[in-house]
């Protein structure tokens, strides 16, 4: 082979290489992040029950928060991760303060909305309502991006269950909820979320652009209209929102959710024991929150172990995250490794237990 197309080639690679180690988004400093204060008077009571990772699992962050005060912090909980499933419990709560603005109509249909899907919507499929798909009853079972596991192999009919019928947690009411919400506020979904959910909690790492519409490495998804959209944030901004929905909404003393959606939100409105989800955690599901009933606590989580547990009861709030990469290499160097679960689920559990008697003694 000639020297010059072996350059090139040479070149290619490493060009391409670069680009993969590139981080698709950034780490910022945003001008209305605020310091919360850090109480460390609990750091050693938590970490004999939660202790460190072993040097061969995976780069986890971990913070626990009581009340609007930071009692622990363990790992790199500044930095912006994957979100995963979380993403769908952050745009619920933006949903509650695009409700609370007028914009949008918790009881509109899908027919009246205009929205279709590239395989086309049934009457009876378009009869659901914005409320249905927050609660996964939209009766709506087709193809998503992003979808995986039972959201595939349990897959009812289609017209299986008519709208409100059924749970079923199912990207497709996720991802049309992004559609919905971008087309009834006409606002992107990350500067929404900068403008009234970042800005008046003061969140440190939170960035417009770390949120992403569609894949962020490119690659063809799922033939749909619904595109998944990546929210990535840091552990110790995830904790401050998680705070703010154990405090019914406020931050600081001031609304930045409406109380009554808060509580429609975390509300156990589906028996798990009802539906597809083989799950020994969480008992109900909310409007995109899951709810364990002998905790008492509300939970976002996402895959690869990402962990939100919000405690309203004791105003307590632990995040467990764990790094499932930032760039198209990281990324694939995770979902490449033999221990990409390597979280403390169980750990986190006991933690919450013990500062439950704390705070009760």
């Amino acid at each position: 082979m000639p020297k010059k197309s072996l350059l090139m080639i040479g070149v290619f690679l490493l060009a391409t290489t670069i680009w993969a180690a590139l981080p698709r988004v950034s780490n910022p400093s945003p001008d209305y992040q605020t310091q919360p204060t850090n109480d460390g008077s609990h750091v050693e009571k938590i970490r004999a029950v939660w202790p460190g990772p072993n040097p061969e699992d995976r780069v986890r962050a971990r913070v626990v928060m009581s009340g609007e005060d930071i009692i622990f912090e363990d790992g790199p909980t500044s930095q912006v991760m994957n979100t995963h499933s979380i993403r769908k419990s952050l745009l619920s709560l933006i949903y509650g303060i695009a409700i609370d603005q007028g914009l949008i109509d918790l009881e509109a249909t899908l027919q009246e909305l205009g929205i279709d899907e590239n395989i086309p919507l049934t009457n009876q499929e378009k009869s659901a309502t914005v409320r249905n798909l927050l609660m996964y009853r939209s009766g709506i079972y087709l193809p998503a991006a992003g979808e995986h596991d039972s959201q595939i192999t349990d897959r009812p009919a289609r017209e299986e269950h008519e709208p409100g019928e059924y749970f079923f947690a199912n990207n497709f009411d996720a991802n049309a909820l992004g559609t919905i919400f971008i087309q009834e506020t006409g606002y992107e979904l990350g500067p929404f979320m900068e403008e009234f959910l970042a800005t008046p909690l003061g969140l440190q790492d939170f960035d417009a652009n770390n949120v992403i519409m569609g894949d962020p490495w490119f690659w063809p998804s799922q033939d749909t209209r619904h595109l998944q959209y990546y929210v990535y944030m840091s552990a110790r901004d995830l904790a401050r929102i998680g705070a703010m929905v154990a405090q019914d909404g406020q931050w600081g003393g001031r609304k930045v959710i409406p109380k009554d959606w808060i509580e429609l939100i975390t509300a156990p409105h589906s028996d798990l024991e009802e539906s597809h989800v083989p799950n020994h955690l969480y008992s109900h599901f909310g409007f995109q929150w899951w709810f364990q009933e002998e905790t008492g606590t509300v939970w976002a989580n996402g895959y690869g172990e990402h962990f939100l547990m919000v405690d309203p009861t004791h105003d307590l709030v632990l995040v467990e995250r764990n790094f499932s990469g930032n760039s198209l290499l990281s990324t694939a160097r995770w979902l490449s490794s033999g221990n990409k679960f390597s979280g403390s689920l169980w750990e986190l559990i006991d933690t919450h237990a013990m500062l439950v008697k704390i705070s009760d003694s």
